[in-house]
């Protein structure tokens, strides 16, 4: 068994509480120990940044394992963790039990909302052979992860302002003629270029009767003179995500296009205004969604008001009129995305990421109070 202690990378200060609240979270349970196996909860945890790891954590000790491919990598990844012991093997589940890794553990827990069911059927059998039960728990981690701790806020802001310096140069950049697709190339390329790890998702650029499309995906159709255009992107820094929307018209915009821009730019500015720690997801939508439909545009909004930002570019709260269980934490990172859709016609959507905390509401980006025209 490869097992070693790893001096890494610099230590959040905010590391230990997320293990303790962990350990908290399996107690409420009742398990002795937890397989981790979603990737963003092993980086909130560890660090670790690749494609393949199992954490197993117990009550006194972390185990971690991942294959081959990343041996090198974790001598220089992951957090320096007391009683952190890394596996190199591909097969996690029989590395527990052939090495007596559960010997202390009668129930074992599993994120049952991210294992599937013959990986389910797969470990459950290997336990039962050793006589452990087995246990699927929602939300064994990401109970945790909303209110964000002020690196974490850090990582985020700098993501943001990536975001915000790509945008910028799209302005100088987007030219009737070229295509959607060749805009989001340059999106991603810019974005690297600046220090983004990577897209938080998969890029947004659509023009004209195009930009009535939620999330189209870029086209090889050309931008056209006096049309729409949809940008929707965002950027990684230490894997924490940005999102931000931005509508520009190439050329001249018409009356329509001016109001329902301002429109939407209110109705963000008035949900970010009155967000606070404790409100429902599904009140706070209202507030936008209020604005919206008194203009007689409310059946061309959808979609959700928005969603948290962590790791995940799409994480709870869910800040949505169609569930009443989403609660507003204290310190989270909201992006608030209000948007009209016109078949046929064009489409719209205004976006900015804010910090929510008890005493003020910080945009971490700044959408353009004005539709832009180039």
């Amino acid at each position: 068994m490869a097992k070693k202690t790893i001096p890494t990378s610099s230590y959040p200060k905010s590391i230990d509480k997320r293990f303790q609240q962990l350990r908290f979270n399996m107690d409420e349970n009742k398990i002795e120990a937890a397989f981790i196996s979603h990737l963003p909860n092993i980086r909130y945890l560890t660090n670790f940044s690749g494609s393949f790891a199992v954490l197993l954590v117990t009550q006194g000790e972390l185990h971690f394992f991942t294959d081959d491919r990343y041996e090198e990598q974790v001598k220089t990844e992951l957090f320096p963790l007391s009683h952190l012991h890394v596996h190199i093997t591909r097969a996690p589940y029989e590395h527990c039990i052939n090495n007596n890794l559960l010997q202390e553990v009668n129930t074992i827990g599993v994120e049952s909302e991210y294992i599937i069911y013959e990986e389910a059927s797969n470990i459950r059998h290997k336990l039962h052979s050793a006589k452990i039960k087995f246990k699927p728990i929602a939300s064994l981690v990401e109970k945790y992860t909303q209110p964000k701790s002020q690196e974490e806020v850090e990582s985020i802001k700098s993501a943001c302002s990536i975001a915000e310096q790509v945008f910028e140069k799209m302005l100088d950049f987007i030219k009737p003629g070229m295509t959607e697709l060749d805009v989001a190339i340059e999106i991603a390329y810019q974005g690297r270029k600046l220090g983004s790890e990577g897209d938080a998702f998969d890029i947004i650029a659509v023009s004209g009767a195009r930009s009535a499309l939620v999330h189209g995906s870029p086209s090889k159709v050309k931008i056209k003179k006096n049309e729409i255009f949809l940008m929707d992107f965002g950027c990684k820094v230490n894997g924490f995500c940005s999102d931000i929307s931005r509508t520009i018209c190439i050329g001249k915009p018409t009356k329509e296009h001016i109001a329902i821009y301002d429109l939407l730019y209110g109705a963000m500015t008035a949900a970010i205004s009155e967000a606070r720690p404790g409100m429902k997801g599904d009140f706070l939508d209202g507030i936008a969604r209020k604005k919206i439909e008194a203009a007689g545009f409310g059946k061309y909004f959808q979609h959700s008001l928005g969603h948290g930002l962590g790791l995940v570019c799409h994480e709870n709260p869910i800040i949505t009129f169609r569930r009443k269980d989403q609660i507003v934490p204290e310190n989270v990172v909201l992006a608030i995305e209000p948007g009209i859709y016109i078949p046929n016609k064009f489409g719209m959507r205004v976006e900015d990421n804010v910090l929510i905390s008890k005493t003020q509401n910080m945009k971490l980006t700044n959408a353009p109070d004005k539709l832009i025209c180039i």
